[in-house]
């Protein structure tokens, strides 16, 4: 039988204790008294064994325990200091000896054990690793990535702050965005971000966190990757509470390989302070004389960086801004005839033709372009300063700007925790988390942006609610109950950086045709100017300003029953997301110039110049947002599960479980939707075409050239600001017409997923258990698919528009004219598939533990999955192959290229989840305690992840098919974050020297010396290889080419090349490369983080003490390289271009009291 004790903990945030009691012949002993006594409250919890001598103890809470067995006739038998952990199931088994009850046999805890009931593979972060491994910004993203399996790319500067923080770690192979975080049980995600915390709470606070990565128990879902469970600090018996102040400045640290003297050093200022303390709620007699009844914790803490703006970018040169390429030794070519016409590109100049020596399809003449063909609105752009001047050059003479704006954040954390037991039976806990993040950033950010002429301010308001309930209606029977909370707010406004006065149209710009629509343009803001040639250099202010808002409610209710050997748990949740979020797009338009141009004709070797085209005003490609509106999102989820861990015999533990995910997919709430459906499209009604590639709008020949009719398939808009601009509709769903479900696809109902682990004590003896499991995980998409479509016709209407005029992107660079209301090809960005199945993961393991001894446990795991339905992007609108060379060289208009299967519409960008990945591992793991003052972790994975996505999208869902004439397969190879080799070992260790000394004065003078570290050693991550220029995506939206591999891969390992760049070619103008996705290597990371403390002690029985702190982040000042130009065409192809932070220190104090 099993009696519960109070204060029990949330789901994912309690442990176990399991245990078979005998006596010395190995016979069970049924009826025996356990007690568990937890050290920090002197909380009781009572449990009796069963018929067959065993006994549950469920939903403690983490901390230190004394365990003691009674029973008639035997001698008392007590194991003290035990610790649990989140998560933990840990067994206690008793072997009695006969005596008198008064007599006691006292045995110390293992600090290490074999885990024997559980084939979870999961990784524990403790809260002396919490307090006492550096960490630089004290961010815990860093500590989670130290687990076996697990792969980061975390900028070790990023600071801890939430969405605007560095989430990137992925474990098992599986996409970081498939992470999910929880907060004492509650959710504590930002959906539509890519897999971080909407509250990046205090290291301060927490308690302890563990990492669950594969095969874990049915009452954990909605994740296929890792779920992090996180515990808040709860108040003790005792008053306790801490103040700490962290510090880190530039004058400190080392320089930076790229950063060499005399150049500026970039401002860095850190300040990381607070406070917290917890203990009973008392009023002496009055209330709570015991101080068993009520706790609570309180931490309080403030962040203040300071980035120093140090751009490192190639800009253009101003000695060209006039038109003079003398100095380049790049061939720049008038454009042809066929390219642009005449009338287009000699508009300006008198008697409207070409100035003398100009002659089209020929070389500039000195390769200076003439003053009457410089665009207007390009000369007032660069007048207004959108690119900062150059103030040097790089390793090949180009000009460069190094400088910027600094970007400052701060941000206050309020978290405050309530415990009450209101009878042994009956307990509830609480948390509330008010969180407020103020930054800047000096280069605008979640955009291409790569120069400092344009930042934003982002502000982050986040809260964290928890209510949980626990209430032990039998000795065998427990319920918990719990309502959680986690919303925050986004909203992002641009302003003007270095050398730019205002984000506004400057003077001399010529706007009266510069857009397509004419709604709102907000700010009147400057387009998005792109120099994708081989300056590669970004204006952009993107869909700022910009607001968000999301709220996510959950409520769910867990039973657990004890019967027999059957430890049996089964419960439900039900949640809602609600957003309500501002569309991405760009009302104010955004150009891309990539040299097409001004390329020589036939030339792949000698390419035109991205600035001589901005310059000319002859854009690669245009597209504007007609209206930036907000949708309203909602996404419901439920889920029930079963779980029974059976204890089959002494040796062996059955993990059994049954999870159902409903989860339907997001929708949104007024049905303000629109999506592509392929059979939606009538081809009787097939868009047709004026000579311009715009949509015949009036039938009209002498306006309309070309057509002799208006186009069939033509709509409205119920969206009043659109009122007026015909749409073509043909193909368009909306949610709620014509059988469309609400949330665009069908729903997939279909997600169980059973869990299947073993526990089997090899030797009989706890000391070498053979573990493993197998598991299907369901992904709960997060909702970008969705919210990425919100720009859709009707409501809203995305163009993009090829080959077209600065001035007047209406107007076809070709054939000099435009349609006099103009219809234009709209882009989709919707969902492919009608029946949408849930991402699953189908993941195993089968591994061996062994205790060493005592205090040592090493583990060895093979650890798998096989990845199904993940998602990406795919085009649907694809022209016949044969066209792409036109395309590329700007002669033909997508609209009107041959084979479009769906006329009418330009980019039809669809997503799918056809996609699959797979991942093998070898994991070993090493958990020791030698002698009493070193304390060992150390991890190594040997590991091999195949995804076709995650190269190409930071580690998340949804990114683009490169070839879509292939699909996905053309993208198969290794992940983004794939790592061959993975080694890393953490140590904390107490210097033995006066620490144990009998003076007091010398133990706290000369001894209290610790020193802990961080080591991390590891192979390189994928580098995919791209091609800059025109053939870069083939002429397609949304594509993204890569070179042929003609020679073999080989690696110099120099700077200036890491590896041999005469391996790779352009492929043919219209086909795509030959070489594999991420085919290429990184540089490794060889890294050492080290800290020195020492403390002095004011009272030794209260832990009272001041610890001073030196923390240093690349203790060697090894170069730790990390970016390479990856672009076939790009100046720098081949180059190492950046490098992780140089030694870095950061001093700290704490005071306990």
């Amino acid at each position: 039988m099993l009696v519960l004790g109070t204060a029990a903990q949330a789901f994912g945030q309690n442990a176990t204790i399991v245990g078979t009691v005998t006596d010395p012949s190995g016979s069970i002993i049924a009826n025996v008294k356990i007690t568990a006594t937890h050290v920090e409250t002197n909380l009781t919890h009572t449990f009796t064994t069963n018929d067959a001598g065993q006994y549950v103890a469920v939903d403690l809470p983490v901390g230190h325990y004394n365990i003691k067995a009674e029973a008639t006739g035997f001698k008392v038998a007590e194991q003290k200091g035990l610790v649990l952990n989140v998560g933990d199931r840990t067994r206690v088994d008793f072997q009695m000896a006969l005596g008198a009850s008064q007599e006691t046999i006292t045995v110390e805890a293992n600090a290490v054990r074999v885990q024997a009931d559980s084939g979870e593979v999961s990784n524990l972060i403790t809260g002396q690793q919490l307090a006492q491994l550096a960490v630089n910004g004290r961010g815990i993203y860093q500590l989670a990535a130290l687990a076996p399996g697990a792969s980061s790319q975390i900028n070790p500067s990023a600071p801890n702050t939430p969405v605007g923080g560095d989430a990137g770690v992925e474990f098992n192979g599986m996409r970081q965005n498939h992470n999910i975080y929880l907060l004492d049980g509650g959710e504590d995600d930002d959906r539509g971000g890519a897999g971080g915390m909407s509250i990046a709470p205090s290291s301060d606070a927490i308690a302890e966190f563990r990492a669950l990565t594969s095969n874990y128990s049915a009452d954990y879902g909605l994740s296929s990757g890792g779920t992090m469970t996180l515990v808040l600090k709860s108040g003790t018996n005792t008053l306790h509470a801490s103040a700490w102040e962290f510090n880190r400045n530039d004058a400190l640290d080392a320089r930076n390989f790229f950063n060499p003297p005399p150049q500026k050093v970039a401002e860095l200022r850190v300040n990381v302070f607070g406070f917290n303390v917890g203990g009973p709620v008392t009023f002496g007699k009055l209330y709570n004389p015991d101080r068993k009844k009520t706790f609570f914790f309180y931490n309080m803490e403030w962040r203040k960086y300071i980035n120093g703006g140090l751009t490192n970018q190639t800009v253009p040169n101003p000695l060209s801004y006039g038109g003079d390429f003398s100095s380049n030794p790049a061939v720049i070519n008038v454009p042809t005839t066929a390219q642009v016409a005449p009338g287009v590109l000699f508009a300006n100049c008198p008697g409207g033709v070409a100035p003398a020596g100009v002659v089209q399809g020929s070389q500039f003449p000195g390769n200076k372009i003439p003053s009457c063909m410089i665009n207007a609105n390009a000369s007032a752009l660069l007048t207004a300063g959108i690119f900062p001047k150059s103030n040097a050059v790089d390793a090949n003479g180009n000009p460069t700007f190094i400088g910027g704006n600094n970007s400052p954040t701060n941000l206050r954390e309020e978290i405050v925790r309530i415990d009450h037991n209101f009878s042994s039976k009956f307990s509830v806990f609480g948390h509330f988390v008010d969180e407020q993040v103020s930054q800047g950033f000096g280069i605008s950010q979640w955009s291409g942006a790569n120069v400092p002429t344009v930042g934003d301010t982002f502000g982050n308001p986040s809260y964290s609610g928890v209510i949980h309930t626990t209430y032990a209606i039998s000795p065998t029977l427990l319920n918990e109950a719990s309502f959680n909370y986690n919303g925050n707010r986004i909203n992002i406004i641009p302003f003007a950086g270095s050398g730019l006065a205002s984000l506004a149209l400057p003077t001399g710009y010529v706007s009266t045709n510069s857009r397509l629509f004419t709604g709102p343009n907000n700010l009147s803001r400057i387009p998005n100017i792109d120099l994708n040639g081989g300056i590669n250099s970004h204006f952009e202010i993107a869909s700022w300003p910009w607001r968000n808002k999301a709220d996510d409610y959950q409520i769910r209710d867990d039973i657990s029953l004890t019967k027999g050997a059957h430890q049996l748990k089964f419960g439900g949740s039900w949640a809602i997301y609600k957003k309500v979020q501002d569309l991405f797009g760009t009302t104010q338009g955004s150009f891309n110039f990539d040299g097409t141009f001004t390329t020589p004709s036939g030339s792949k070797s000698k390419p035109g110049n991205d600035l001589a085209d901005f310059l000319l005003g002859d854009a690669k490609s245009y597209n504007e947002l007609a209206v930036q509106d907000k949708g309203l999102w909602n996404n419901v989820s439920w889920a029930m599960y079963v779980q029974d861990n059976w204890r089959v015999n002494h040796r062996l533990t059955l993990n059994l479980g049954l999870r159902w995910d409903g989860v339907p997919h997001t929708y949104e709430a007024n049905n303000r939707m629109g999506n592509f459906y392929p059979s939606l499209y009538n081809t009787a009604n097939k868009a047709t075409f004026n000579t311009n590639g715009t949509i015949c709008s009036s039938g009209n020949p002498a306006t309309d050239p070309g057509c002799s009719a208006i186009s069939p398939g033509l709509g409205t808009s119920p969206n009043s600001i659109l009122a007026g601009v015909p749409l073509y509709l043909n193909g368009i769903g909306i949610p709620g017409q014509n059988g469309v479900p609400k949330g665009l696809v069908n729903n997939h109902w279909a997600a169980f997923g059973p869990r299947i682990g073993f526990a089997y004590d090899l030797t009989g003896n706890g000391k070498t258990v053979v573990r493993g499991g197998f598991g299907i995980m369901y992904e709960r998409i997060q909702g970008n698919d969705m919210y990425n479509a919100g720009p859709n016709i009707p409501f809203s209407l995305g163009v993009t528009l090829n080959n077209v005029e600065m001035t007047n992107p209406g107007i076809s660079l070709a054939s000099g004219s435009a349609a006099a209301k103009p219809i234009n090809a709209a882009d989709i960005t919707g969902l492919g598939v009608n029946n949408y199945k849930l991402p699953a993961s189908y993941q195993y393991s089968f591994g061996v533990q062994h205790a060493l001894n005592a205090k040592s446990v090493l583990s060895v795991s093979y650890v798998g999955n096989q990845n199904r339905h993940q998602n990406d992007y795919s085009e649907y609108n694809l022209p016949s192959a044969s066209a792409l060379p036109g395309l590329i060289g700007g002669t033909t208009k997508y609209n009107l290229a041959p084979g479009l299967p769906f006329p009418g519409f330009h980019s039809i960008r669809l997503a799918g989840n056809e996609a699959n990945s797979h991942y093998n591992a070898l994991q070993v793991d090493l958990n020791s305690q030698i002698g009493r003052d070193l304390q060992l972790r150390a991890y190594y994975t040997l590991s091999r992840a195949i995804d076709p996505s995650t190269g190409g999208n930071g580690g998340g869902d949804l990114a683009n098919v490169s070839n879509p004439y292939a699909g996905w397969v053309y993208d198969v190879g290794p992940s983004g974050y794939d790592r061959t080799h993975n080694a890393a070992f953490n140590f904390i260790y107490d210097i033995p020297v006066f620490r144990r000394s009998s003076s007091r004065l010398l133990r706290s003078t000369v001894g209290g010396w610790q020193v802990s570290g961080i080591v991390v050693v590891e192979s390189g991550l994928p580098i995919n290889v791209g091609i800059s220029g025109n053939q870069s995506g083939n002429g397609l939206p949304n594509a993204t080419n890569r070179p042929n591999l003609t020679g073999s891969i080989s690696y110099p390992h120099t700077i200036g090349q890491w590896f041999d760049t005469t391996a790779f070619t352009l492929p043919a103008v219209g086909a795509f490369g030959t070489l594999g996705h991420n085919a290429l290597r990184g540089p490794g990371r060889d890294n050492w983080n080290m800290s020195l403390f020492k403390s002095f002690t004011f009272s030794e029985t209260r832990g009272s003490r001041l610890e001073f702190r030196v923390e240093s982040f690349n203790t060697w000042n090894h170069t730790q390289f990390n970016n390479v130009s990856a672009n076939l065409g790009d100046s720098k192809f081949g180059q190492l271009t950046s490098a992780f932070d140089p030694r870095i220190f950061q001093l700290g104090a704490k005071l306990y009291f």
